[in-house]
């Protein structure tokens, strides 16, 4: 259509407002009117489609409502197009409202109200409109009181009910009736209803009731799912409004009100004039409802079958009572649905095995009678009580037949965990590119827990023992540090093994110190979790118990150990690694550790590395550490170094994992030397032992080969088989997996036990009864199902507990806390971990990470991000920031955006990382929140922050910016931390533009405010000391250098703090080479070394080797200096050392022209200034300038270069060198031209060089005396 084209002589086109492949939507004007109006003009003229649009036409004729859109005319143009004009609306649908916000209670109902009336008046004509959704209802101005229904073009007509053809699906699947979803469904006035209470639910839910990935999926789950109860999913509304859109969604429609009319009168007499308003409560006890398995076959459309369409979705399925006669024999039932698919379900109480077995074969007579359809089998589980949600299940099976489709000819696909429960009397084969191929059924198949009350026997370990008994000897005759990690699946035995091996040292005649600990799933990648566990049972700490009591008792426990000197450093600092924090008001060393997370990380590793020390003199010492795959970076960490540092003293660590545990943290000691031991299933002999033990030696023995076959040598596996037979209930259906054998067990247990331990499985493998009985809410009843768990060998009671005053158990296997997990529904187990959350937040849990999990997985995503951030932050202060940047990002994830106090934390941690670009956009983002919220003062913090930042990238000029802009900002005497930092910001940033005076003063300044802050100011003050002890020296101050350093040396040592002792000694090393001390010099440097390594700083260790190299070149001892260049390029490798190559490949370009090597020279310098480039390019620079001013040199002195050039370089290096560089550069020139046989020249050069070196502190007096006379004799 035309704009200004006229419709029927009477309607104007104005302008085209939207549409699609059916038709377009004009903005008009009736011209008998001036009224505006809203065209539709049909492009579509398939007789289908015309139908259609003639249908809604003659609905909206006939209805007059105003909540109904208004008819104004129907007509066919000149050009033969159908149009359908309807009055003119503005505002948004239902749909583009709910995608901003849900409708709160009140809006809820006034809309409900509104649209019931407007059906009430459709269904009174006899119209029952099938397709009603968000987008169907317009919000006229916004405005939630004025609804208007749209788009009857699928609307029926004529009388109360009407059949639906076969195959053919009509409306919106996550809005249709379940009668609209089956094929052949009888609809009438109540499936809009059942929409309505779709429409109602997303409303308050912010989701619709039924969802899936395909709309088979939803189908399905309209047809077999019950709806979840709103109040189920945390919604707090009325509670009979709750109960009546329970009542709207019932699969049965004679149990819904029977159309729009009846539906309004409710409304009216439960919500008039706002009465009946009340909320409910959200639950606050999990629901009486589990999860069973169950199987899914999917029959795809035949082969014969004609096309999909968008409007007719069809199957020629021509024996529907054949295929319902086929299922009926394996005890599954049929849905044929609207769009044709035929989806078969069998839910029956079996183990999962049987299960898995009968769907399987139901798929394989399926094939036999309709050999053209596509099949895929899936199992999955289902919720009891609520229909039959087999949406996941149905979803696996479509993707499957999509996947089939891919390949020629018709297959039935089944998923491998389906096929992982089939025994081998099935054929089956891989199905590329995923999935398997079930062929057909063969007639037969190819061929330390108590356990019935009794103690089983470790059986076929003995190789295994003999190793780790070895490995103790050996550890304690050398003296040697030993790993041993012990890998294997779960059941396979690891624990039992260990145990054994305890329970024989016991008896041995040589006493060990024995510690023991295991990580924990809730507890997984908590920063020093495990070793805090470790820690925690030693010492025999209790949670919830008072921090005074848990000190006294790790003290107590230190103490046995540590001599007096180091108890109190050594006890503080395991108290920061294990939550048990000490008071700091008389520890100097704690109070400066929390102020330095960096500091803190070395004071915990070098406190539990004179631990074990101290713990490996008193006799050989065993750690056990159980469960690695769910420990942390930070405890795998220390238990290297411990391994590494501790090589020559009698300990053996022995870690039990599972085979992920390489992924986790790849190559797991394997530098330390580690033995490995992978547990296999166990023989045919020993599992017949086994057997034996526990049912007694009359047990028949067709009975133990049978179970031993059975098992395949898995010791959990077989465990359970034992059981079974013994209780009779050892059926003849093989078992497949674990899983099934956990299934069968658990659900012979009565309903309250099994409910009391699927709450128990939510806490992890370790609960509480009082969390138990909370989450369950049953008292008494709740604590006596506790004890029938502990009789029934599914849990066991722990003698001590972590929550004093509240009895402690656990899971006798992992396993068993797995398969309870698993018989949680969806709604229970998001329920349950808030409850859990807020009952250990009562409790005392100290790990803010357990806490996060719990309240991450129950919804409450807020109060997840809190304390994710909370553990960022307690990672950060031990420096493992590699751990802060997981948890800053999950929190910011949960958060939608880190506050900028948190932005900033992690901003920093990725400094501290070597993530300097990665740190700049986090601190310049937290900048941004600061502005906007008007906090100055924290954006002062984080423009000194950056300007840190841009000086360890080199970036003199942002830096520069960055602290001026913080000067501008900031009111002078509105922090005296801030005072301090600003002074010493500015101070660094005069240090790098040579204004040596400037700087000098500025440090000095911020040194006197730090100092009056005490302990606060001490980073700061060590900092700008550390710049005074660099700077003094050039101007001339050399013994106040060394006093400066010297005290900064003193504090250092005093705090323990390592990282700025580091620095302060390499500075303290340039001064005593300076006055002519070689051997303080060579001191020195080598300590810094020494701490860099102790602490795993690879910065701090350059800083050594290449002060080090540099200062024997320039001493003339080229011999000294060329093993430490070697070790300081070595250190290149290491990931973010935070520095280039280029500087240690540009000395050596230095000592190949002091050589006369000047074609090495020239070579070293070419690679150099390409790199420059690349780097130029990327906005970053490799060389600092009076590093500039070296690389130049070498250029020169390898070209014979003219003298404006040489002069133009001694001015540029009077001007920009921080040490020795214009000394340099005089002798290099004057070393060129002594090699092109100007003596006289070289001579005069070296003088100059003699008279500069007089007036500034270096090391090359005695080569340059030694060349010049040389020179001239």
């Amino acid at each position: 259509m035309r704009v200004g084209q006229v419709l029927a002589q009477r309607f104007r086109i104005d302008a085209q407002v939207g549409g699609g492949g059916m038709g377009q939507v004009y903005r008009a004007t009736d011209l008998s009117t001036g009224e505006i109006v809203a065209a539709k003009v049909l492009n579509d003229t398939s007789p289908e489609t015309v139908s259609r649009f003639e249908r809604e036409g003659r609905a909206l004729a006939r209805l007059s409502h105003p909540s109904i859109v208004r008819y104004v005319a129907y007509d066919v143009a000149s050009d033969g197009q159908p149009f359908l004009v309807m009055e003119w609306l503005e505002g948004e649908d239902l749909a583009q409202r709910l995608a901003r916000e849900h409708l709160t209670v009140p809006e809820t109902i006034l809309l409900a109200k509104r649209v019931a009336e407007a059906l009430g008046a459709a269904h009174a004509q006899g119209i029952v409109h099938r397709d009603l959704k968000p987008g169907n209802v317009f919000l006229v101005g916004g405005r939630i009181d004025s609804p208007k229904v749209l788009d009857f073009g699928i609307a029926f007509f004529g009388g109360s009910a009407r059949i639906t053809a076969t195959g053919t699906m009509m409306g919106t699947p996550s809005y249709i009736a379940p009668e609209q979803a089956r094929s052949g469904g009888v609809v009438d006035a109540s499936a809009d209803v059942f929409s309505l209470g779709c429409v109602l639910f997303e409303c308050l839910s912010g989701r619709p009731p039924f969802q899936g990935d395909h709309f088979v999926a939803v189908l399905a789950k309209v047809i077999f799912e019950e709806a979840p109860r709103l109040f189920e999913l945390g919604v707090v509304v009325p509670p009979w409004l709750d109960d009546l859109v329970t009542r709207m969604l019932s699969k049965e429609p004679a149990r819904r009100p029977r159309d729009g009319a009846m539906l309004s009168r409710a409304l009216e007499a439960e919500a008039l004039d706002g009465e009946g308003l009340e909320e409910s409560a959200p639950p606050r006890s999990l629901g009486k409802r589990e999860r069973r398995f169950l199987g899914v076959v999917l029959l795809g459309k035949l082969a014969a079958a004609p096309l999909v369409t968008s409007t007719s979705k069809t199957l020629a399925v021509s024996t529907p009572d054949t295929m319902r006669s086929v299922v009926t024999r394996f005890g599954a039932h049929l849905e044929l649905l609207a769009d044709g698919t035929a989806v078969v379900i069998l839910d029956h109480t079996s183990v999962p095995t049987d299960i898995a077995a009968q769907v399987a074969r139901c798929a394989l007579a399926l094939r036999e009678h309709f050999p053209g359809a596509p099949i895929a089998v899936t199992t999955g589980w289902c919720e009891l009580g609520r229909g039959l949600p087999v949406g996941e299940a149905i979803e696996r099976a479509l993707w499957l037949l999509r996947m089939e489709g891919s390949i020629p000819g018709p297959r039935v696909a089944i998923d491998e965990t389906t096929a992982g429960l089939l025994d081998s009397r099935f054929d089956l084969v891989d199905l590329a590119p995923g999935g398997l191929e079930l062929r057909g059924e063969r007639v037969a198949a190819e061929a330390f827990r108590p356990l019935l009350g009794r103690i089983t026997p470790c059986v076929g370990r003995e190789n295994e023992l003999a190793l780790l008994e070895q490995s103790l000897a050996h550890a304690e005759r050398e003296p040697a540090a030993i790993a041993v990690v012990i890998t294997g699946s779960a059941g396979i035995g690891k624990s039992r093994l260990v145990h054994e091996f305890i329970e024989r040292r016991k008896r041995a005649a040589t006493p060990v110190e024995l510690l023991w600990g295991r990580g924990d799933l809730q507890r997984a990648g908590s920063t020093f979790g495990l070793l805090a566990d470790v820690l925690w049972r030693a010492a025999e700490v209790k949670g919830g118990e008072p921090i005074e009591v848990r000190r006294e008792r790790l003290e107590a426990f230190v103490a046995r150990y540590v001599p007096e000197r180091d108890l109190r450093r050594v006890t503080e600092f395991l108290g920061e690694l294990s939550g048990i924090p000490f008071p700091d008001e008389d520890s100097l060393p704690l109070r400066a550790a929390r102020q330095d997370p960096e500091l803190c990380g070395e004071q915990i590793r070098r406190a539990f590395r004179d631990f074990l020390r101290a713990l490996c003199a008193e006799r050989p010492a065993l750690i056990i550490v159980e469960d690695v795959h769910w420990g942390d970076r930070a405890s795998v960490s220390a238990l290297e170094a411990a391994l590494r540092e501790l090589a020559d003293e009698p300990l053996l660590l022995v870690a039990t994992a599972r085979p992920e545990v390489e992924q986790i943290f790849p190559q797991l000691w394997v530098e330390c030397g580690r033995q490995e031991i992978r547990l296999k299933h166990l023989s045919a002999k020993a599992s017949a032992r086994l057997a034996r033990k526990v049912l007694g030696d009359a047990a028949a023995a067709p009975l133990v080969e049978r179970l031993v076959a059975l098992s395949e040598g898995h010791p959990f596996f077989l465990e359970e088989l034992v059981r079974a037979a013994s209780e009779g209930s050892l059926g003849e259906t093989l078992p497949g997996t674990i899983v099934a054998m956990v299934q069968t067990r658990l659900e012979r247990l009565e309903p309250r036990a099994r409910r009391a331990l699927r709450a128990a499985s939510i806490l992890g493998e370790v609960f509480w009864r009082g969390a138990v009985v909370q989450m369950i809410g049953e008292g008494e009843p709740g604590s006596d199902a506790l004890v029938a768990l502990v009789a029934g060998e599914i849990c066991l009671r722990h003698r001590e507990s972590r929550f004093p005053g509240d009895e402690e158990f656990a899971f006798r296997h992992a396993l068993l806390r797995e398969g309870a997990y698993a018989l949680l529904t969806d709604d229970d187990r998001e329920l349950g971990h808030r409850l859990a959350g807020e009952w250990l937040e009562r409790a005392g849990e100290s790990d803010p990470l357990v806490l996060a999990n719990h309240f991450e997985r129950g919804g409450l995503f807020e109060r997840a991000g809190t304390m994710y951030i909370r553990g960022a932050e307690q990672a950060s202060a031990r420096r493992n920031y590699q751990d802060a940047e997981r948890w800053f990002a999950r929190a910011d994830e949960l958060l939608s955006g880190l506050p900028a106090v948190a932005r900033r934390a992690r901003g920093l941690a990725r400094f501290r990382r070597g993530q300097h670009q990665d740190a700049v956009t986090e601190l310049a983002a937290a900048a941004e929140q600061a502005e906007a919220a008007g906090d100055v003062l924290l954006q002062v913090e984080l423009l000194l922050d950056e300007a840190m930042v841009f000086d360890w990238m080199g970036d003199v000029k942002r830096a520069e910016e960055r602290v001026l802009a913080a000067q501008a900002r900031y009111v002078e005497g509105s922090s005296p931390l801030v005072d301090a930092r600003l002074l010493l910001g500015l101070g660094r940033t005069w240090h790098r533009a040579d204004r040596k005076e400037e700087a000098a003063r500025a440090l000095a300044g911020a040194e006197e405010k730090a100092a009056e802050l005490g302990e606060e100011g001490y980073e700061t003050r060590t900092i700008a000391l550390l710049l005074l002890g660099f700077i003094l020296p050039g101007l001339g101050r050399l013994e106040e250098a060394a006093s400066v350093l010297d005290e900064v040396i003193h504090g250092c040592e005093v705090r323990a703090d390592l990282l700025h002792l580091g620095a302060a000694l390499a500075n303290r090393g340039l001064i005593r080479g300076c006055i002519g001390d070689r051997a303080g010099l060579i001191a020195d440097l080598e300590r810094t070394i020494a701490i860099g390594h102790e602490i795993g700083h690879p910065a701090l260790e350059l800083v050594g080797h290449y002060n080090l190299a540099e200062y024997l070149y320039l001493m003339d001892d080229l011999a000294a200096a060329e093993p430490c260049i070697r070790s300081a390029a070595a250190l290149f490798t290491r990931p973010k050392i935070g520095a280039h190559p280029a500087i240690v490949q540009l000395l050596e370009a230095r000592i190949a022209v002091y050589r006369g090597d000047e074609a090495s020279a020239a070579a070293v310098v070419r690679a150099i200034r390409s790199a420059q480039v690349e780097a130029r390019a990327q906005g970053a620079e490799i060389l600092a300038p009076s590093e500039e001013v070296l690389c130049s040199m070498v250029e020169l002195a390898t070209i014979d270069a003219p003298d404006e050039r040489w002069d133009e370089l001694e001015e540029r290096s009077a001007r920009c060198s921080v040490g020795q560089e214009r000394i340099e550069v005089l002798e290099a020139r004057a070393l060129t031209a002594l090699r092109r046989g100007r003596r006289d020249e070289a001579a005069r050069r070296l003088r100059a060089a003699l008279d500069v070196a007089s007036r500034v502190p270096n090391v090359m007096m005695v080569r340059l005396r030694r060349a010049l006379d040389a020179t001239t004799s």
